[in-house]
């Protein structure tokens, strides 16, 4: 589409499903280019949650091996369900789908492993949902698989976000980190008045994937709500300790991660490798969540130069225990969440894909190659049209 699709503004769907795995969110924003910097109006966004079978069966392809016939039943399935996902979205916020100029699909990721180069110089992954049908059953241009054209240049293919975080979320002033807390926790580090090129960000570890998991294992909740069982448990030493030896944490970036390392598989083996006898279950998930909030602390201590203020996203902004001891761990840190900026904290991803979705049909670079490794700038994604062509040659 090039130059003429930033002439007027553009109202755009984006779509996100993480690797919590707690379902889909989907919001509706306007973008238009205005005296050389970029504009974003939110109308709305909604959540729904996996169907329980989806939600199972989604997490046993990312822990077992299943069959060819089984992924793509998911990778249709799947596809299906986030169309509808999208209309009532649409039908929630009462805004008309033929209003909408295009829809921007994260997709659900469920292999990741950039590690993989090895010579032939590029990493691997995979997320589902079929472009092509989606685009078919919404009568709508359909933007999504966009890690793939990084990790085709060497790059991690992740994080993907900050692009956005530098063109609405940085200062002239003060050194701002960006940090969303999903199921992996990321941030986006953006020096005072920075450039494009000046711009890092990684993945620091586990978000809420571990605690999650410890909660539903111990409590048969699908996540601790608001932080209060791990409130009411303490500290366990020897978990701590066995925790804080993980060499992720301390890797230097770029660096991006999911379940592959941090799997359900993993943290029970951890468990029973460092719990005592004994110990309540509200332990497990206090130590949990102070290792996420020390990974990310210590992720910033090490890598980032400069931190005046960090705006924070993503389900973890929601666990207030989660963020009091992130703020214990950065006493100088002054800790906003993104409502102030106008972006609600479980909306944002899928906010950034609708912007990632903007700047790929204007045919614009949306990976920041200082942040993934990638060897050059690349337009991402796939553009899939719905096809209304007349039949016949």
């Amino acid at each position: 589409m090039g130059k003429e699709w930033f002439a007027v503004p553009r109202r755009l769907v984006g779509v996100m499903s993480g690797t919590s795995l707690d379902g889909v969110d989907v919001v509706v924003a306007d973008f238009w280019r205005q005296e050389k910097r970029d504009h974003f109006r939110l109308w709305g966004w909604y959540h729904e949650e996996f169907p329980p079978l989806l939600r199972f069966r989604l997490r046993r392809l990312q822990e077992e091996s299943l069959t060819i016939a089984e992924v793509a039943e998911l990778h249709w399935e799947l596809s299906e369900w986030t169309a509808e996902s999208v209309r009532r979205c649409c039908q929630t916020l009462g805004i008309g789908l033929e209003s909408v100029d295009a829809v921007g699909v994260h997709g659900q990721t469920v292999y990741h492993n950039p590690g993989a180069r090895g010579e032939r110089g590029y990493g691997i992954g995979l997320q589902l949902t079929n472009l092509s049908a989606l685009a078919q059953w919404l009568e709508k241009t359909v933007v999504g698989d966009f890690r793939s054209a990084d990790l085709a240049h060497g790059g991690e293919g992740a994080p993907l976000v900050p692009v956005f975080d530098w063109a609405f979320l940085r200062s002239d002033r003060e050194g701002v980190v960006v940090l969303n807390i999903g199921g992996i926790a990321n941030v986006t580090v953006l020096p005072p008045d920075c450039t494009p090129e000046q711009v890092r960000a990684w993945d620091t570890g586990p978000g809420n994937l571990w605690i999650d998991t410890a909660v539903e294992l111990f409590f048969g909740k699908r996540y601790d709500e608001g932080g209060r069982i791990a409130q009411a448990g303490r500290l366990v030493p020897r978990l701590w300790e066995a925790l804080q030896q993980l060499s992720f944490i301390r890797q230097p970036p770029p660096k991006s991660t999911g379940r592959e390392l941090f799997s359900r598989r993993h943290l029970q083996e951890l468990l029973q490798q460092s719990l005592p006898p004994g110990i309540p279950a509200e332990d497990v998930v206090h130590t949990l969540a102070r290792f996420t909030a020390w990974s990310i602390a210590e992720n910033l201590r090490l890598f980032a130069a400069s931190c005046a203020r960090l705006i924070v996203s993503g389900g973890g902004a929601l666990n207030q225990f989660l963020m009091e001891q992130l703020q214990q761990e950065l006493p100088a840190v002054r800790i906003e969440r993104s409502e102030v900026y106008g972006i609600p904290v479980q909306a944002k991803e899928a906010l950034c894909f609708a912007y990632l979705a903007y700047r790929t049909l204007g045919g614009v670079p949306g990976n920041l190659p200082s942040v993934t490794g990638a060897r050059r700038a690349a337009v991402l994604g796939v553009i899939a049209q719905p096809g209304k062509g007349e039949a016949g040659l």
